[in-house]
């Protein structure tokens, strides 16, 4: 009785192995190249050079032989971005995967410079059907040109309808500039920027000063037209700073906020 059981497992394993083995379907092999940036917006490069060069990647899932990518490199800067590539570069066989440079020169300090890079149409109509897998036919680049800040000394913040005391503040300057900022001043990582005109009108034009939880960034900027936000008095060294507060994510308005800045 044992013997008899026992063939007809192995029977039903083997009409189970059989019956599995003809459910198995064909692999499918793509043969489209699936051309893509490796990312459609990189993190923001912050330097304080004037040239520099930024890395770009492009990949693809066909790896079989040899293949050139074609693109172009936009930008409203004239004389900023150049490709030496001059809009093509070439995968070797067996490669899914190619890095190359577009140099960013000539830069201004203070200044935010985009360039756009877009894969040619035949590149960007290279996805497959059944895989799907092209995601990026363009990828943007973003330099900011950072400013040489100098330390300007210790100040005094006063915020009497969000804090009830005084606190130091560390202050620094744009160098060759009238622009100051407040480092972190509602919070790390947030600095504020203001600029003392030669008239002592004090500008604070919009910018994110904290970060509400669950909303995102409370953007800051002086109250009156032109983002004027007081004016600089040299004899106290004081700004009577008037600053409007507002979190976009939820069009909130937290109203205008009347603070007072001693400078060192």
């Amino acid at each position: 009785m044992k013997k008899y059981i026992l063939g007809l497992a192995v029977l039903a394993g083997m009409m189970f192995t059989a019956c599995d083995t003809d459910n198995v379907g064909t692999i499918y092999t793509t043969t489209a190249q699936n051309i893509s940036f490796e990312n459609a917006k990189p993190a923001k490069i912050v330097t304080k050079a004037s040239s520099i060069t930024v890395p770009v990647s492009i990949v693809r899932t066909n790896t079989n032989g040899e293949y050139t990518v074609h693109y172009t490199l936009s930008s409203e800067e004239d004389g900023i971005f150049s490709d030496s590539n001059n809009g093509a570069v070439t995968f070797a066989a067996g490669e899914w995967s190619k890095t190359f440079n577009i140099d960013v020169t000539n830069m201004k300090g203070g200044t935010l410079y985009t360039a756009t890079l877009t894969l040619s149409e035949e590149d960007a109509q290279s996805a497959d059907a059944v895989l799907n897998t092209q995601t990026n036919t363009t990828t943007t680049i973003s330099v900011m040109c950072d400013y040489n800040w100098v330390a300007v000394g210790t100040g005094f913040y006063s915020s009497p309808d969000w804090w009830e005391a005084e606190y130091e503040v560390d202050i620094e300057k744009a160098e060759g500039t009238n622009l100051y900022r407040i480092k972190n001043l509602f919070a790390d990582g947030y600095d504020i920027e203001f600029t003392i005109g030669d008239d002592n009108v004090v500008t604070v034009l919009p910018q994110e000063s904290w970060i509400y939880t669950g909303y995102g960034a409370v953007v800051l900027e002086g109250a009156y037209e032109n983002y004027v936000a007081g004016t600089y008095d040299p004899a106290t060294k004081q700004i009577s700073l008037a600053l409007n507060q507002t979190l976009p994510a939820i069009s909130y308005v937290f109203g205008v906020f009347v603070d007072t800045l001693t400078m060192p």
